[in-house]
């Protein structure tokens, strides 16, 4: 017993040891960011930016007893958005203490970042201790791990760099099958919790991983593979009940706004075997060493999941592993070939290619696909790198023990020390950093503070979709950490139709004939402040005409305010919508339709599917009209037309419906229904409905006609129309 104790006692000492030698080569390596970790962020003001904001209003909701988590201040009106990216609540667990402390969102950030270096190194240390039984080979595995060169690819991605719960739900599973300790199966399972709360890539690759590792310690668990079988079966069910929460709130996201990734777009994402030779720019650069590489993914900001090399230590041992014929560890070093082989697959997507050439129309990664729910939310397949990565390193620490077996004691320090310093010598780079400051990157010459006590109200940030050519917005969701209140605007994993919309050359905001209905339909969203950065938009001459034309339409703000280069203008409430008397909708059966364009599609406006509909299949130029037939005289009180994001663009410019008598037409309504258009945002983004609301005049028959041009080539487009009458207002009268 005493010299158990010895040993574990001696575990503790080490493991400390190789935590603050790590904790010192990361503040290093790091030396630029821990001096600038109260005002600068590791990457650039993107997703690192992102990653900060969601980390600090997860801190904000934890004080509050998570209490309105899902629905962040970004991308209104949609509901639930932080389920449109990483939740990060496993980060921000640890994160929020500093956040609270110190009320600084960077330092909190960086504090996670210099922690996951650290981390990664010491779990790395443990499992492979663990499965070689040799310390100096478990540091060696612990350098490689922590400053690996797919970390320095990553450093915008801290939900990528949070690995260190692999190595140790690794741990837990493989002491769980030595030794049937059910502790260390609750071990491997909490770990895998805190990863899936991490980063919901892990929670399937890794997941991949974990199962492959089940089925070979049962395969070797003889005797005990019953009871084990029951083991991992609860424990299983009760990490599914523990997540089921986190899964339920995505699943529901998901299936409401059809959170789906393109598969050509999946395609695009996957590695290349090539990739496997892509240096992340901060090794080449200091190594002044190039391979014959081939960067897939390789668009200007996707190039870091391209950069795939898992550097030169970590193959060269790994290689002596798997060229060993006999060895204690070589169950061990074939599982783990296995898992790397298998996840490199893996990683090359749904379509592998092998430097640019196609070898198979659809892979592994595809056959998965089909077999794993939610699996298409997840745009990168070529993050399964991270896997390759994790195995490789595991195969490197046996290939380390092998090494060091041969030498004596003293001989064996100076390798370990030697492979230690070669390791991080390879993985340091001069990581980029972006300057933030607590309240933002750009000057705002209190604009923000200004905004924070004004009356509640949503804003709108300009530019915003396809006119934030440089991904402001990611600045903007930041700052409602300062102002508070809700935006239009966001950048996530997703964007939305909307803000899209909004920015797109079909915009009301981009037609100088139509700004005003423009702000009408902001008016009827609840937005009360656009915010215009001038010196945000790219290229930078989409700015003036918008400036210009809002300064114009001073009628329809009540303030405006300038801060430095920006402006606010404060918008007055929309008016209260008009209640019409009780409605009953009219039987589509007894309608007779006929239009000016696609007679063809007059059966989609009725057919109650959001999917179909109507379309004048031409641009918008005042000759469009739809003309609506009753069995007797009605009288129509509202009619509702129901669009979908696909079609936001195809809305009427100018809108007219008559009466249509034997004598004349009589006058219903004229005008825009942009205003309608915001109200209906609020009430389900993504079946909008627009409801017009007439004066009451039965009649036997309607015409809805387009009578404005649109500049460009937008159609008039209708995916669902709903009729409305006045209950107990039928009137018997002949044409």
């Amino acid at each position: 017993m005493k010299a158990g104790l010895v040993r574990r006692h001696d575990d503790v000492r080490n493991m400390l040891a190789v935590a603050m030698g790590l904790v010192v080569a990361t503040a290093l390596m790091l030396h630029a960011l821990v001096a600038a970790a109260t005002h600068a962020i590791p990457g650039e003001l993107r997703d690192p930016l992102l990653n900060t904001w969601i980390l600090a209003w997860d801190a904000d909701r934890l004080r509050h007893g998570l209490a309105g988590l899902w629905d962040t201040p970004i991308l209104y009106p949609y509901h639930s958005t932080l389920a449109f990216s990483e939740h990060l609540l496993g980060v921000a667990i640890f994160a929020a203490p500093f956040e609270w402390l110190t009320r600084n969102p960077v330092l909190a950030y960086n504090a996670m970042f210099f922690a996951s270096f650290v981390f990664a190194g010491v779990a790395m240390f443990l499992l492979a201790r663990d499965l070689t039984g040799r310390t100096d080979a478990a540091m060696v595995a612990a350098a490689i791990y922590a400053f690996c060169p797919y970390r320095m690819a990553q450093v915008s991605h801290l939900q990528l760099l949070i690995n260190g719960w692999m190595p140790l739900s690794l741990l837990g599973l493989h002491r769980y099958f030595a030794t049937g300790s059910r502790k260390a199966l609750a071990g491997a399972a909490v770990a895998f919790w805190f990863l899936a709360m991490s980063n919901g890539y892990f929670l399937f690759f890794f997941g991949f991983v974990v199962v492959l590792l089940i089925a070979w310690g049962l395969w070797h668990a003889g005797a005990m593979r019953s009871r084990m079988t029951r083991d991992i079966a609860v424990a299983t069910l009760i990490l599914g009940a523990a997540y089921a929460p986190i899964a339920r709130e995505y699943l529901n996201v998901r299936h409401e706004y059809g959170l789906t990734r393109d598969p050509d777009e999946i395609r695009s994402f996957g590695a290349d075997i090539g990739s496997y030779l892509t240096m992340p720019d901060q090794m080449r650069a200091h190594l002044h060493i190039s391979l014959p590489s081939y960067p897939k993914p390789a668009g200007p900001e996707e190039r870091h999941d391209g950069m795939l090399f898992p550097g030169f230590v970590m193959m060269a041992l790994a290689a002596v592993a798997l060229a060993r014929r006999q060895s204690r560890q070589q169950s061990v070093t074939r599982l783990y070939a296995g898992i790397a082989g298998a996840a490199l697959v893996l990683s090359l997507g749904p379509e592998p290619t092998v430097w640019g050439h196609h070898v198979m129309s659809s892979g592994p990664y595809a056959w998965l696909d089909a077999l794993v729910p939610a699996l298409d939310a997840l745009r990168v397949p070529a993050r399964f790198a991270s896997i390759v990565d994790l195995a490789l390193t595991v195969l490197a620490a046996v290939g380390a023990a092998a090494i060091l077996n041969r030498r004596r004691m003293r001989t064996a320090a100076v390798v370990t020390a030697s492979l230690v310093l070669l390791a991080c010598f390879e993985g340091y780079g001069a990581i980029p950093l972006a300057e933030v400051g607590p309240r933002g990157h750009t000057r705002d010459f209190g604009l923000y503070e200004w905004l924070r006590d004004q009356p509640a109200g949503a804003v709108m940030e300009l530019p915003i979709g396809r006119l934030d050519g440089n991904y402001r917005a990611f600045v903007y969701e930041y700052n409602t950490l300062v102002q508070h209140h809700p935006i239009v605007n966001g950048w996530t994993g997703y964007s939305t139709e909307l803000q899209q919309f909004l920015g797109s050359d079909a915009s009301p905001l981009r037609d100088p004939d139509h700004l005003g209905d423009g702000l009408d339909l902001l008016r009827g969203l609840g937005v009360r402040y656009v915010i215009v950065h001038p010196d945000d938009f790219e290229p930078r001459e989409n700015a003036p005409p918008i400036l210009d034309a809002l300064v114009a339409h001073s009628s329809q703000w009540i303030a405006m305010r300038q801060f430095g280069t920006a402006y606010a203008f404060t918008l007055p409430a929309a008016p209260d919508a008009t209640r019409p008397p009780p409605l009953q909708r009219v039987d589509a059966a007894t309608i007779q339709v006929t239009a000016s364009h696609s007679a063809d599609r007059l059966s989609s406006l009725f057919d109650r599917d959001i999917d179909t509909r109507w379309t004048s299949g031409a641009a918008q130029d005042g000759s469009e009209w739809i003309e609506l037939r009753f069995e007797r005289s009605v009288d129509v009180r509202r009619l509702r037309f129901e669009v979908q994001p696909r079609n936001f663009r195809d809305y009427p410019r100018v809108l007219e419906v008559d009466a249509i008598a034997a004598a004349a037409a009589v006058p219903l309504f004229h005008g825009p229904v942009l205003m309608a258009f915001g109200r209906g945002l609020l009430l389900n983004p993504m079946r909008v409905p627009i409801d017009v609301d007439l004066p009451s005049h039965p009649t036997r028959a309607i015409r809805i006609a387009q009578t404005g041009r649109a500049h460009g080539v937008w159609w008039w487009s209708i995916d669902e129309l709903g009729v409305w009458a006045a209950i107990g207002q039928f009137v018997e009268t002949p044409f």
